[in-house]
């Protein structure tokens, strides 16, 4: 539970308490088209949502999957990168994929309008989660993976304002 820095890290199976078992929903090869784009994104990140696929957490945080019937997560991301700094220029502090090849990812989107994104690793960083809070014009960034930020979240541990994630828990798939 505990990295080399000492920081609580948390895995898919520290996850299972709050959004219950894994469903198995895909295998690693659905990555391939946006990772052609992106590059390798995180490997935690795509356990969880190869884990349990599309759908929401707690009803508000809706996790995005490239196999998506509907509109998949590529479409998605495409379809919302631009009015991102269109609605708020200068707000959020990187290009936003694809419309910069090497910017964050989008990953998820809450009932609020907020967007959840991958922020790419620098030579002094690993991935990290940031969050574009819509209501607020305000960006956050946390220094964590994405099941580390989903556990400490669903735990109680780390609150975040606007983020009900603790209050609500369980996974509704979508599919």
């Amino acid at each position: 539970m505990f990295g080399k820095s000492g920081r609580v890290v948390m895995s898919l199976n520290d996850l299972v308490p709050y959004l219950g078992a894994p469903r198995g929903f895909s295998g690693s090869d659905v990555w391939r088209e946006i990772e052609s784009g992106t590059g390798p994104l995180p490997d935690d990140y795509k356990e969880f949502v190869a884990a349990y696929g599309p759908g929401a957490i707690g009803e508000f945080l809706y996790v995005f999957h490239p196999l998506e019937r509907e509109q998949t997560m590529l479409d998605t991301i495409r379809d919302m990168a631009p009015l991102y700094q269109e609605l708020s220029p200068g707000q959020i502090p990187y290009g936003v994929y694809p419309e910069a090849l090497d910017g964050i990812i989008q990953w998820a989107s809450t009932q609020e309008g907020d967007a959840c994104f991958l922020v790419p690793a620098t030579s002094t960083t690993a991935w990290r989660v940031g969050v574009w809070f819509r209501q607020w014009a305000q960006w956050d960034e946390f220094e964590m993976s994405v099941t580390t930020w989903l556990g400490r979240q669903l735990s109680g541990d780390l609150r975040v304002a606007g983020l009900p994630l603790a209050d609500r828990g369980g996974f509704s798939p979508s599919d």
